[in-house]
C-alpha cells in the first residue's frame, strides 16, 4: 500500500516491515533495555534504527556486518565515568564482548579522537569495532559508535 502527500512523493505505509523487525534486531533491542534501563522511544521510518530514551541511544540495524549502537555526550568534550560504562553495557548488548575490554576501548578511542586533528579515532577488538568522534571547540561533545566486527561473516 502506498500514500502520497503533495509533493512529497510516496511514503512507506507504517506496517512495512524493515531490517528493525528481524529477530536479531529485536533480540538486541530486549539487551539493550535490559543491560541499560533505556526505554525503547520509535523505529525510523525506514525501520533500520531503533531510538532509545533515558538514557538516549540508538540501535542501527542494516544488515548482521552493519549492526551497532550509538551514544553521544552534548555537554563537553569529557564525559563521565558513567557514561562510558553505559557505552560498554550498551556495546555488550550488540557485540556479547566484555565490558571492560569495551570500556576500555572506548576510553582509549575517546583519548585518541581529541589528539587526532580530525577528531576521528576508531579501534578493533575481536567481535567489535569501536569508532568515535570527539572535540572540546564550542563547548565539546562526543558520539561513540560501538559495531558488531564479525570477520568470519563478511567471507
Amino acid at each position: 500500500m502506498m500514500t502520497f502527500v503533495a509533493g512529497s512523493g510516496p511514503l512507506l505505509a507504517a506496517s512495512q516491515e524493515g531490517p528493525a523487525d528481524s529477530a536479531e534486531c529485536k533480540e538486541l533491542t530486549a539487551r539493550i533495555v535490559e543491560r541499560t534501563g533505556a526505554r525503547f522511544d520509535h523505529f525510523s521510518p525506514t525501520r533500520h534504527t531503533v531510538f532509545f530514551k533515558d538514557p538516549d541511544m540508538v540501535l542501527t540495524c542494516t544488515t548482521h556486518q552493519l549492526t551497532g549502537v550509538s551514544l553521544s555526550w552534548q555537554a563537553s568534550g569529557f564525559p563521565p565515568n558513567a557514561w562510558f560504562a553505559l557505552a560498554a553495557s550498551a556495546g555488550n548488548a550488540v557485540t556479547n564482548v566484555d565490558l571492560k575490554a569495551l570500556e576500555a576501548a572506548a576510553r582509549k578511542c575517546h583519548r585518541l579522537a581529541l589528539k587526532d586533528k580530525s577528531e576521528l579515532a576508531d579501534l578493533e577488538l575481536p567481535k567489535a569495532k569501536v569508532e568515535c568522534q570527539a572535540f572540546t571547540r564550542d563547548g565539546g561533545a562526543v558520539v561513540l559508535d560501538i559495531w558488531i566486527n564479525d570477520k568470519a561473516a563478511q567471507k
